[in-house]
């Protein structure tokens, strides 16, 4: 995993952000970072969790396109937490936002100006997404956008363009379900992803599938405002390599179950909402073919 602290844009096919990116640090992933960002970057901080695919080796290829100055790290033994490398990776940034893009996923050459342009008159501005579209291990179209799973509870709150407080916006599309379903798809105010993953360090061991989800609901929580662009510039990668798809089922479903305890706890009980918790989870194991509820299993 690579983090880019970049106060430039890219150019050919990769994302033309414009100089209101002088604010704006990169963290992606191998081995395709490279291609993105390549031109006017202030710095770059590169973090390898001791991968296996020769993320290293076609990393060390890829940094010497980069003028500026480069710091890489190879990990001896995978963190198994990708927050702790969050973590580690927004420690060595000065920049005042952030993006997280996953190595897996791609986004559309407007994706950041799209983003930053949120920020830029908005200083209660916490995070801005947009919509994902979604696609397979080899590149393959599977869905246009994320619009379906958004309204598949009833809320069509996320058809158009929005702007949110961010404890209702945790409440309402982090609740049951997470509707961000992309870190790639999301630009944060730096500031207030280290204070959330901060807060958060002890119960970091804990997730392993939720985790974004998790920070999400905890930088929400001392309030600002969630930008959201409904145009779908980000692609998601969905496959079975990837941590969710490679997490036995059971354990996913553990944390989920605990993430509804957490926004149980966060909220407070309220009949619709914890009904609607409880039907996610017959969703879940019906979809993943799980063993039916046990007594006392959810909110």
């Amino acid at each position: 995993m690579a983090w880019l602290s970049g106060d430039g844009w890219c150019s050919d096919d990769c994302w033309r952000a414009g100089p209101q990116l002088q604010l704006c640090g990169i963290f992606a992933g191998t081995p395709g970072f490279h291609s993105y960002a390549r031109q006017a970057c202030r710095s770059v901080v590169f973090l390898d969790d001791a991968s296996t695919d020769r993320s290293w080796d076609i990393a060390q290829v890829a940094l010497q396109d980069f003028t500026c100055p480069v710091i890489a790290h190879a990990g001896i033994i995978n963190s198994g937490n990708i927050l702790r490398q969050w973590q580690l990776g927004l420690e060595q940034m000065d920049t005042d936002l952030a993006w997280i893009a996953e190595a897996d996923d791609r986004a559309t050459p407007s994706l950041l100006a799209s983003l930053v342009a949120r920020f830029e008159g908005d200083s209660k501005a916490i995070l801005a997404f947009c919509d994902s579209s979604a696609i397979g291990a080899q590149g393959e179209a599977t869905a246009a956008n994320s619009q379906a799973y958004y309204a598949a509870h009833g809320d069509n709150g996320l058809a158009q363009d929005g702007v949110f407080d961010a404890a209702k916006f945790a409440e309402r599309f982090l609740c049951p379900r997470n509707l961000l379903v992309s870190a790639s798809a999301t630009l944060w105010r730096r500031s207030v992803l280290i204070a959330a993953l901060a807060r958060l360090k002890p119960e970091m061991p804990e997730w392993l599938c939720a985790g974004d989800w998790r920070t999400y609901v905890e930088a929400c929580e001392p309030g600002g405002m969630v930008h959201f662009v409904a145009a779908p510039l980000n692609e998601h990668r969905r496959h079975s390599a990837s941590v969710t798809g490679s997490t036995p089922r059971s354990r996913h479903f553990a944390e989920v179950v605990a993430m509804h305890f957490t926004l149980r706890r966060r909220f407070g009980p309220q009949p619709e909402r914890d009904a609607a918790m409880r039907r996610h989870l017959v969703e879940l194991r019906q979809a993943w073919a799980l063993m039916p509820q046990l007594d006392g299993a959810g909110p």
